[in-house]
């Protein structure tokens, strides 16, 4: 350059100016020096969020949306697939589960079994390296007397059983203790940092006596160990873990396959082949599960597989539990979906791909605006390279403001997503280097998405055509925009459309008709405390909004007792569940019954006999009709005890939706049949208002009070207890609710500035339309057609697609809604409308200037 001019080829730039873009000299700008170049491409990003600061405004907003939906789904996801990752011998522990042998039909693998099946294992598997056993006796009451003789009492959950060696198998790592003999001995027990503090508070727990249960069942235990605090992501969650030998009848059933009360956990030795292992499990139940068979059940081996059942081990690696591959009935915690788990993947892909498509939308939009610009920028020498990289570097700076902003959403929105969820995730940059590496990956792969078109789009072009207003207006380059228009909408439309169905799915759960009614449901636990027997049960039942009341072994949804019956005059053997309940447990439920009676306080015959539903009697051989009154089934594990079948139930569920109704019968209160030492009262209180139901519960704890001595008083309500059982599919459509807003908010903002930047293009056309006698009508039409065309295209893409998820997630419920096509046409208008607001605002504001200042210059 001399004297203020710059030669180009045989063409001379005398002005200048030419020299400058938006202000800046290009003489100083050396690719071979990058400082200069850095300096020039902030200056040029920091003009250009100046010059246009409604497309920068959308651009960070989607982009910041984005990150921020990608990191929560990442957190969430991670979370997931880290669950029992922390134990050092995670690769190498499996737990054996077994075919569910107490429902007829049922596939399912279950992961209870009895003790018999680790001596099994120990004789028949050499890979094994050690056996680890864990047995649930329940909530206990748990108190200790300080020096101050003050006494603190709870009603403990989470308390388990485990064989001695449990520390050395599984990373629980002891803050006081000895891991190899912690256990060891009777009477002992291993407590965690919280559990300890609610007890002892500062003093040393170390040799402390706790005392444990209640009444004949009270025992003391020594505090031997104490455990820090169990992680999050553990499906063994114990706040006290007692020694196995604490329990004699463990060592008594030792034979049992049937008393299935305890998960059975092992670890491999190095380098063992897990498909030998599986091999080997194959004939396993027929060489040891046959005596269990022939004592409980009265059968043979060879007579329980003839009869169509199966009786399978399987291996389930411990990192697997939590999110199986097939449906496992769990017996220490609830695992989670491995399908929610990949939507939601899915769903965080998807997030990062639509705000990478509104970046790249709204850059080529303004495809005229900017080829002028980097005609120039190549006149006066720039390579395509350089070009390349400018767009690359406009897009890094975009999303490293955009990263900095989703970051500071995420940390605002994760209380609120973890209430939805569940969950206690947590954002820690300085501790989780993982999430560093995410954060990196992710600014990394969103700047490449969003910087490669526009950036060799935009400079792929001939300078000099352009310059001269030869520009060809780009068919493809609007096409390709339209494509990603249809698909931001399409995968909004599904998400919409996936949340109604989740939402309608949800709905017929909590209001399907269960065979009795379980509104107004209130269970009381641990009524084995309680003194005073049916005295303690008719001062409930007079207290005031007390309809009724009944003493009961167990209560939908969770009845747990069940054994082997057959029907008095047959061999075959079945599986039955079973509660315990006096004669006011029928009528308190609401459970119908279609033929006999009820149990009566007057008959004291009645205290052997039962009451079946219709499943049941059909699983007996027998017809469903009066006939079967009068006739009997026997127990054979107790001397072929035999019971008198005097009425018959309409089917209830008295497990969750999530499980066919099996078969299921009432067995009289006053029978001593072994059901478990857990007692609980079911009441039904009259339909109230808050502060009446209030009023009620604190009229039941005073009466708790009068009977057990000041123990904990703990209840729930039956509908509650159902709609725990679908707590994950809860937190998917609360999940869905949020990313499908998320969704139509990235796609309406790139719509938004997609049809801003149009009118910006067409506002001659439009004035010269108008004066021409177009309407504001018509010209509204004229803008919104073609866009109101790409959501047609996109519902008519989204349905099919939402149609085959959903129904792929329905697969997964027992009893499930036939989908309708509202909810698909409903979301496809609304979505119109919705796209028809956004360009009709603008678009009525293009329409309604006054065309002499639109075509002045013309």
């Amino acid at each position: 350059m001399q004297n203020g001019q710059n030669h180009i080829g045989n063409n001379t730039i005398c002005e200048p100016k030419a020299d400058f873009i938006y202000g800046i000299p290009f003489d100083f700008v050396d690719p071979a020096n990058p400082n200069p170049m850095i300096k020039y491409y902030l200056i040029l990003f920091a003009r250009k969020i100046q010059r246009q600061k409604l497309f920068s405004f959308i651009n960070i907003m989607g982009l910041s949306v984005g990150m921020a939906s990608a990191l929560l789904m990442y957190l969430f996801v991670s979370n997931e697939f880290g669950h029992d990752r922390f134990h050092k011998y995670a690769d190498r522990i499996y737990r054996v589960n077994q075919t569910f042998i107490w429902g007829e039909g049922n596939k399912n693998q279950f992961s209870s079994t009895g003790p018999g099946v680790s001596f099994a294992l120990e004789a028949e598997i050499p890979e094994v390296e050690q056996i680890v056993r864990i047995h649930t006796p329940g909530d206990l009451l748990i108190s200790y007397t300080n020096a101050a003789k003050e006494i603190k009492s709870f009603d403990q959950g989470k308390v388990f059983a485990t064989d001695s060696n449990f520390f050395q198998v599984f990373t629980f790592p002891l803050i006081k203790g000895n891991p190899r003999t912690a256990l060891r001995y009777p009477q002992t027990l291993v407590m965690t940092q919280s559990a300890a503090v609610k007890y002892f508070g500062n003093e040393d727990p170390i040799g402390k006596l706790v005392r444990l249960g209640e009444g004949d069942q009270q025992q003391n235990y020594e505090v031997t160990g104490i455990a820090k605090d169990i992680p999050d992501n553990s499906y063994i969650k114990f706040d006290v873990m007692l020694s196995m030998t604490s329990f004699p009848v463990v060592k008594r059933m030792s034979w049992s396959w049937v008393w299935t009360q305890v998960e059975t956990f092992m670890l491999l030795k190095p380098g063992s082949s897990i498909e030998q292992v599986k091999a080997r499990l194959k004939d396993i139940p027929r060489k040891y599960a046959a005596t269990s068979l022939e004592r409980a059940m009265n059968m043979s081996y060879d007579d329980y597989i003839k009869s169509g059942r199966e009786w399978n081990l399987y291996v389930q690696p411990l990192t697997g539990i939590h999110l199986p591959e097939t449906t496992v009935y769990n017996r220490l915690n609830d695992a989670g979906n491995i399908k929610i788990v990949y939507a939601l993947i899915a769903a965080g892909i998807v997030m990062v791909l639509l705000s990478c498509i509104n970046f790249m939308n709204l850059s080529t939009s303004q495809y005229v605006r900017r080829a002028k610009e980097t005609s120039l920028r190549k006149l006066l020498g720039s390579g395509r390279q350089q070009l390349s990289m400018g767009f690359f570097v406009e897009a890094f700076l975009f999303c490293c403001i955009s990263l900095i902003i989703g970051m500071c959403l995420t940390q605002m929105i994760l209380p609120t997503f973890n209430f939805i969820t569940g969950k206690a995730l947590q954002m820690n940059l300085l501790s989780d280097w993982k999430i560093v590496a995410a954060l990196a990956s992710l600014l990394l792969i969103m700047s490449l998405l969003s910087g490669s078109y526009p950036a060799i789009f935009l400079s792929a072009f001939n300078p000099v055509e352009s310059l001269k207003g030869k520009l060809k207006s780009g068919k493809e380059g609007r096409a390709l925009r339209s494509s990603m228009v249809v698909f931001q909408f399409m995968i909004s439309m599904v998400l919409i459309i996936l949340t109604g169905i989740v939402s309608q799915q949800l709905q017929y759960i909590s209001e399907k008709d269960l065979g009795f009614d379980k509104e107004n449901l209130l269970v009381i636990d641990h009524t084995e405390w309680a003194k005073g027997g049916e005295t303690f049960v008719n001062a409930i039942a007079q207290t005031q909004g007390v309809v009724s009341a009944s003493r009961c072994s167990s209560v939908p949804p969770r009845v747990w007792g069940g054994d082997s019956f057959q029907a008095k005059g047959s061999d075959k053997t079945m599986p039955l569940n079973f509660a315990k309940a006096d004669e006011n447990y029928l009528p308190t439920l609401g459970v119908k019954l279609r033929f006999g009676r009820n149990f009566s306080k007057e008959i004291p015959g009645d205290s052997s006999r039962v009451i079946l539903n219709e499943t049941a009697v059909i699983a007996l051989g027998w017809k469903v009709d009066e006939s079967v009154l009068g006739k009997k089934i026997v127990y054979p594990g107790n001397d072929n005890i035999e019971f008198e079948v005097i009425g018959v139930t309409y089917d209830y569920h008295f497990w969750a939706l999530n499980a066919p109704v099996e078969s299921m019968a009432v067995f009289n209160y006053k029978h001593p049949l072994f059901d478990g030492n857990k007692r609980f009262v079911v009441l039904r209180v009259g339909s109230q208002n808050r502060e009446a139901l209030q009023s009620t519960i604190e009229s039941l704890k005073i009466k708790w009070k009068e009977f057990t001595d000041d123990k904990p008083f703990q209840f729930s309500f039956v509908d509650e207890n159902f709609a725990n059982a679908f707590k994950s599919a809860q937190q998917f459509g609360n999940s869905l609710t949020i990313l499908s807003g998320i969704a139509i908010l990235i796609a309406a903002l790139g719509l938004l500035g997609m049809t801003i930047y149009t009118l910006e293009q067409r506002t001659k056309e439009i004035g010269i339309r108008k004066v021409s006698g177009a309407s504001v009508t018509s010209l509204v039409i004229l803008v919104s057609k073609d866009y109101s065309k790409l959501i047609v295209i996109a519902f008519v893409l989204s349905a099919p697609l939402a149609y085959w998820v959903v129904q792929q997630w329905l697969e997964e419920f027992e009893f499930r809604i036939t989908l309708s096509p509202m909810v698909f046409v409903a979301v496809g208008i609304g979505t119109l409308v919705l796209a028809v607001l956004i360009t009709s605002y603008h678009s009525i504001k293009a329409a309604m200037r006054n065309p002499v200042e639109v075509l002045r210059d013309e």
